[in-house]
C-alpha cells in the first residue's frame, strides 16, 4: 500500500489520500468543444469538496496556476527541492516541466 511510505521519503510526496482522480476528455469534432470542456469543468467542480487540494503533477490540466508546483508539494518539501535545484541547476536550465525555481 502506497500510504505506508512516509511523505518525505521520496519525491512523490504525500500519499495519504485514499483515491486519485484524473479527468480525461478526448473528442474529435471541434463543434463539441464547449460541451466537453463544460462537463469536465463541472465534474472537477463537483469533486472539489472531496479533495485535499493537492495535485499529482503527472496529471496537470485544468485548475493550474502559478503556484501549482509549490502547492502540490507543500511549503516544506518545496523548500527542500529548491535547495536541490540551487545546488544542481542554479541557472534553471531544466525548466520545461513542472518547474521548481532555484531561488
Amino acid at each position: 500500500m502506497v500510504q505506508r511510505v512516509a511523505a518525505d521519503a521520496t519525491a512523490f510526496g504525500d500519499r495519504s489520500m485514499p483515491f486519485m482522480l484524473s479527468l480525461d476528455a478526448i473528442w474529435s469534432d471541434p463543434t463539441d468543444d464547449d460541451t466537453n470542456i463544460e462537463w469536465v469543468r463541472d465534474v472537477w467542480g463537483d469533486m472539489q469538496p472531496y479533495s485535499t487540494g493537492r495535485l499529482y503533477l503527472n496529471f496537470p490540466g485544468f485548475g493550474e496556476g502559478e503556484t501549482l508546483v509549490r502547492d502540490t508539494f507543500g511549503a516544506e518539501t518545496y523548500a527542500r527541492l529548491q535547495k536541490v535545484k540551487r545546488d544542481y541547476d542554479p541557472d534553471n536550465l531544466f525548466h520545461m516541466n513542472q518547474n521548481i525555481l532555484p531561488q
